[in-house]
């Protein structure tokens, strides 16, 4: 029987039609990781998405990431997971915005500078029943630059706060966030001017 549930799936009305649009907003530092001893960058990113149509009786949850690759270094490939996301309703696969990295953008063998980055947003569709599928849905292309530095623009969280939080007219509001934007970290416009 679940077999034949997991093929309905595979209808014509169920063929996804996902959009998106990814590119970068603001390098806000490329610095030297002394404890790792690696170069790493954080940057922020212009993402929007619409993803609603992989919504259907046999959607579980989707699982949303960004990657960063680049090439030309002591690794024949460098492909960095620096955003992810899981999303669970419907309601919740349309987001656009901006967002900043939750890990960092790292080199082992710091070869990062004057680096050409792409970000590739992809997702994984998680079924309740049947084959868990990969795609690609938006590109971005970067240029990291030649030296180090470091501007000062990244938010911190206040110490004693915990969970999600962002910033909004200057206004620190805390567990305000709620699906979509669970575990995220949206910031206000003034910090990427």
């Amino acid at each position: 029987m679940s077999a034949l549930n997991h093929a309905t799936s595979y209808l014509p009305n169920f063929q996804a039609t996902p959009t998106a649009q990814v590119g970068l907003n603001k390098v806000h530092d490329l610095t030297v990781n002394t404890y790792l001893n690696m170069d790493q960058c954080t940057l922020s990113f212009d993402l929007s998405h619409d993803l609603s149509t992989e919504f259907h009786w046999n959607t579980n949850q989707l699982f949303v990431y960004l990657v960063a690759s680049y090439n030309e270094t002591s690794n024949k490939r460098n492909e960095v997971t620096i955003w992810d996301n899981i999303i669970t309703k419907k309601a919740d696969a349309k987001f656009s915005g901006k967002l900043l990295v939750e890990y960092p953008l790292r080199d082992q063998h710091r070869e990062l500078r004057g680096k050409d980055v792409r970000l590739h947003l992809r997702y994984r569709t998680m079924p309740i029943i049947g084959r868990m599928y990969e795609k690609e849905v938006a590109v971005g292309d970067f240029k990291v630059g030649k030296e180090y530095f470091r501007d000062g623009t990244i938010p911190q969280q206040p110490q004693g706060k915990e969970g999600p939080w962002f910033l909004s007219e200057g206004i620190e509001r805390w567990g305000a966030l709620a699906g979509r934007q669970q575990g995220r970290i949206a910031l206000d416009m003034e910090v990427f001017r």
